[in-house]
């Protein structure tokens, strides 16, 4: 159904219940707001058509929870995209508790410094929560926290949680604090954090783009990442190689109307797309296969989004983007392994460049471990080891091995927050591996900017061979 006969401003102020507050800010922005989180509804006029924007903020933290936007031209749509909002705003009340997970060598001391912390912050009506585990549980119950905070006595683990636990507040109990059992003076460090945190965010300067080739095309990049708590789905348009719009999708799932959404809001924002790129997870085979995440149904995305739009597109696997991404930023190299080993996630993936080509394999097999690693000898279960920082140096370990030893690589490129030191992972090649094979490694930090450069240039290589 056309915008044009549906009036989804007035359809919303129609459907306020007792869960939020309602407010009509002006004719082209409502708010929804609760106590622990607030959620925006942008309207915006483009010619005789109108983009809606959603987005959730969370007060526990600051952080977005919820984002996207779409042209509004689809009523049941519309309404099922709202649904959706409300149901994640509605949500945040059972994770409003702010949790802190109190760590020391033994979790002795902590547990009594967490009892007063509790006792102290219901004192002062807040809504947090403490608890404390021995460092050598940690990482199994750390999912569960929005902060961790650690005793004096392991102050040396501080840098290396803060590099493997990047979506963590990871902070360290002042020794002053720990020592008197200062409970409200902690409490006022971690929000001094907070504030801090919230700074460094507006300060933050915007993702620099690596694509150097240079091209006249207007593309659209498309970057899908998945976890099992959300999912993102960013996009750079580029112009000339100039980056004239972009965006973070943020969602507790998917489906391929979000793609939709995001080429139909590009389009009527700039008017024309020469080609656009996705770089998805999971096998992609001839540039076209995509699962859904809810039922696993296979699309034909190349054939579905070119009758669609008229658009040529592209599809690659998103570890073979950020290979490509990789490359660009370092053209020393012409033979490099992108490895991926998400937190938590007992089998990562690869994304393999010999002689400055990516190599993607029989229906886009290469790269897949999974098929091999779960036979290899392990000490303990996929699963089992992912959690522990020997156990993810293992992984990682048997799963670079073949492709060491098969391509040769220059380079790896490492995207593992359970293990940011390299030498630990060089060491623990060397155990295979003479010193004078190994490539040189490189710790990833955030592969996304990686996948959209590396998603660009692949697309523009494709053109230039026709």
């Amino acid at each position: 159904m056309a915008n044009e006969t549906f009036d989804f401003k007035a359809w919303i102020l129609k459907h306020s219940n007792d869960e939020y507050r309602m407010t009509l800010e002006n004719d082209q922005l409502i708010m929804l707001r609760t106590d622990y989180g607030e959620a925006s509804i942008q309207f915006t006029e483009i010619e005789e058509n109108t983009i809606v924007e959603f987005k959730i903020t969370f007060d526990k933290d600051h952080s977005v929870k919820f984002y996207l936007h779409f042209e509004l031209n689809d009523e049941n749509h519309a309404k099922q995209l709202y649904d959706e909002m409300v149901e994640t705003l509605i949500g945040l009340k059972d994770q409003k508790t702010l949790k802190v997970l109190l760590s020391c060598s033994a979790g002795l001391t902590t547990s009594m410094f967490a009892e007063n912390l509790n006792s102290v912050a219901e004192m002062l009506g807040l809504d947090y929560h403490f608890d404390a585990v021995s460092y050598l549980s940690l990482y199994e119950e750390v999912q569960n926290y929005d902060i961790v905070f650690i005793a004096p006595q392991i102050g040396y683990m501080y840098n290396r949680l803060k590099e493997s636990l990047p979506d963590k507040l990871v902070l360290q109990i002042p020794t002053s604090l720990f020592a008197s059992y200062d409970a409200l003076g902690a409490i006022q460090f971690i929000q001094q954090e907070f504030k801090n945190i919230e700074k460094q965010q507006e300060e933050k300067a915007a993702e620099c783009c690596v694509c150097c080739t240079q091209y006249e095309k207007r593309i659209l990049s498309i970057a899908i990442m998945i976890n099992g708590e959300q999912t993102r789905i960013s996009y750079r348009l580029y112009d000339k190689c100039e980056i004239i719009d972009s965006h973070v999708i943020m969602k507790p799932s998917m489906n391929i109307y979000d793609l939709y959404d995001i080429i139909d809001t590009v389009l009527l924002k700039h008017s024309y797309i020469d080609v656009i790129g996705i770089a998805t997870p999971g096998i992609v085979e001839d540039d076209k296969v995509f699962k859904e995440p809810n039922d696993g149904k296979i699309i034909d995305m190349k054939n579905d989004f070119e009758e669609k739009y008229n658009i040529q597109i592209f599809v690659y696997n998103n570890a073979d983007a950020a290979a490509v991404g990789f490359v660009l930023e370092h053209p020393e190299y012409q033979n490099v392994i992108y490895h991926s080993q998400p937190f938590g996630f007992g089998v990562g993936g690869q994304g393999i460049v010999a002689n400055g080509k990516v190599i993607r394999g029989k229906n886009g097999v290469a790269g897949e471990v999974k098929y091999f690693l779960r036979r290899m000898q392990l000490s303990d279960d996929v699963h089992k080891l992912a959690w522990t920082q020997q156990g993810t140096l293992e992984l990682i370990t048997k799963s670079l091995l073949p492709s060491l030893t098969v391509i040769g690589p220059e380079a790896v490129a490492l995207y593992a927050p359970m293990t940011p030191d390299m030498n630990e992972v060089k060491n623990k090649l060397k155990s295979f591996i003479s010193e004078e094979f190994l490539p040189e490694f490189y710790y990833i930090k955030e592969p996304i900017s990686y996948m959209l450069s590396g998603i660009t240039e692949l697309c523009v290589d494709y053109l230039e061979k026709e």
